[in-house]
């Protein structure tokens, strides 16, 4: 009875540090997938692809296995469309960027997740411009990488602005009016970029 329970006793602490190793992969798997492959394919719990011929990533999680997309990002994948690139990668790389696509599952999970959902309408708005994730550079050198928004202001201080529209005296700047849950699951998605 005793080595059950030494084993119990050391899959409870085990699953904790499994779950944060799981999550930095599949955010790594993001962060490839935002920076390669976001211009044609939709990344996101729902919506379709900028690119019609695209896949959303949703679907590629329902059509393949975790073995098949880690062979296929190594090897590279057999498509016929003229735009998609050869590119290799590396072990790690498609490992993550198997995790993150495996993650998508069928959407439901990510669907109800407030900040996939304002990452998703970040991503549609202001991505244009504004590097809306950790680590990369704004696509408009102007525009201010929204991981240096908040350090200057409160997520939730920039719910007025959000609701009203965002004035600022750059003449590209579109003015946005979100909705009020639009608003929350922007602040959600916002709040993940601040770092402790």
């Amino acid at each position: 009875m005793r080595p059950i329970l030494a084993l119990l006793f050391t899959l409870a602490l085990a699953g904790p540090a499994l779950a944060q190793d799981d999550a930095a992969l599949i955010a790594e798997g993001k962060r490839l997938a935002e920076i390669n492959c976001a211009r044609c394919h939709n990344l996101a719990a729902s919506g379709e692809s900028p690119l019609t011929d695209a896949p959303p990533f949703r679907e590629i999680a329902k059509n393949y296995d975790r073995y098949e997309l880690v062979d296929g990002f190594m090897e590279g994948l057999a498509v016929r469309h003229p735009l998609m690139p050869d590119w290799d990668v590396t072990e790690p790389q498609a490992e993550a960027l198997t995790a993150f696509v495996m993650s998508l599952g069928t959407g439901e999970k990510a669907a109800s997740d407030p900040a996939t959902r304002g990452f998703e309408l970040l991503q549609t708005s202001c991505a244009r411009c504004h590097a809306i994730d950790a680590d990369s550079l704004s696509p408009e050198p102007k525009a201010p990488p929204f991981r240096d928004v908040v350090k200057k202001y409160d997520p939730a201080a920039l719910e007025e602005a959000l609701a009203e529209g965002i004035v600022t005296g750059h003449e590209k700047m579109p003015e946005f009016e979100f909705a009020p849950d639009d608003i929350s699951a922007i602040i959600a998605y916002l709040d993940t970029l601040k770092t402790p």
